[in-house]
């Protein structure tokens, strides 16, 4: 049986938006309840004085696809995409410091302007995966095209090839994030975290000591 053709593909239309606004910061937690949130343990655990701040960052990427199929035959159908629209999301950005901090104090600037740059650099490689998603997205709409049994079942065939296409700029953002923020989080970094402020220091060291 000869296989259903295609419409005329065109030139579809590609839409890529990018949802970001700014990181919250929420109210302090327990410096062992960061660690916990950081690894994903489910005991309570000690607090290292490297777990002073924590920004966690959860990304979204939602997708249409508007298909235009040939007409059906015993075949089946072939579907091609004539318009898509992606939005990779911030779901979720927030920042938290350690409670132990004295509020309000020099350290907690410190802390604080550390963890702002881990915000920056996830604001940073979202809008470059933005970038990557529309070029990935445009090389896959001129060539995609899917047969199935109806265009319903070819429009998820449509859906699953733009994940597969769009997995390998995912991945991408996932690497390069963990470069950037192991080239923030050094030992030096931290040694100068554990030197700066030495008054909120001693007062820290107290906090932890009476627990």
């Amino acid at each position: 049986m000869a296989q259903p053709a295609c419409p005329p593909r065109g030139t579809p239309a590609l839409n890529v938006s990018l949802s970001d606004p700014e990181p919250r910061v929420l109210p302090p937690l327990p410096a062992w309840q960061l660690r916990q949130m950081a690894e994903g343990e489910e005991t309570e655990v000690g607090p290292p004085l490297h777990h002073l701040g924590l920004t966690l960052s959860r990304v979204e990427w939602r997708s249409e696809i508007t298909a235009r199929s040939g007409g059906a035959s015993a075949a089946g159908v072939c579907a091609v995409p004539s318009e898509i629209r992606l939005t990779l999301v911030h779901a979720e950005h927030i920042i938290r410091l350690a409670r132990e901090i004295p509020r309000g104090g020099c350290l907690a600037g410190e802390v604080l302007a550390h963890e702002r740059r881990h915000a920056e650099v996830n604001r940073r490689t979202l809008r470059e995966a933005a970038e990557g998603l529309r070029s990935v997205a445009r090389a896959w709409a001129a060539r995609a095209e899917a047969r199935a049994p109806d265009v319903g079942a070819a429009a998820l065939m449509l859906q699953d090839q733009l994940a597969a296409a769009v997995e390998p700029v995912l991945e991408r953002l996932r690497q390069s994030r963990a470069a950037q923020h192991a080239q923030i989080d050094t030992p030096e970094e931290y040694r100068r975290l554990g030197r700066v402020c030495p008054g909120d220091q001693r007062r820290m060291r107290f906090t932890f000591g009476a627990h």
